[in-house]
C-alpha cells in the first residue's frame, strides 16, 4: 500500500492510496477512519480526488456523527 496523493482538507487527512489494483480514498479525524475504494480500471485518479473533495464535508458530519454515537453509549 503507497500513499499516491492528498487532498488538502482544514480538520481531516484525505489520503489515497494505491493498493490491489484499487485506490483507497481515505478520510481520517481524531480516532475515526472512513475508507472507499475504487476500481483503478474505472476511475481515474482525478475523478478519485474530485470525489474526495465533493464528499469531505458529509463525511465530516458523519465522523461528528459517529463521535456523538460513541459518548452516548459510554456514559450508559
Amino acid at each position: 500500500m503507497r500513499i499516491i496523493a492528498e487532498i488538502p482538507h482544514s480538520l481531516m487527512r484525505i489520503t489515497i492510496l494505491g493498493w490491489n489494483d484499487k485506490y483507497q480514498l481515505r478520510y481520517e479525524l481524531d480516532r475515526y477512519e472512513q475508507m472507499f475504494k475504487f476500481d483503478m480500471e474505472k476511475h481515474s485518479l482525478e475523478k478519485v480526488k474530485s470525489l474526495g473533495s465533493a464528499m469531505s464535508e458529509e463525511v465530516l458530519l458523519r465522523f461528528v456523527n459517529m463521535r456523538e454515537q460513541l459518548t452516548s453509549n459510554l456514559k450508559s
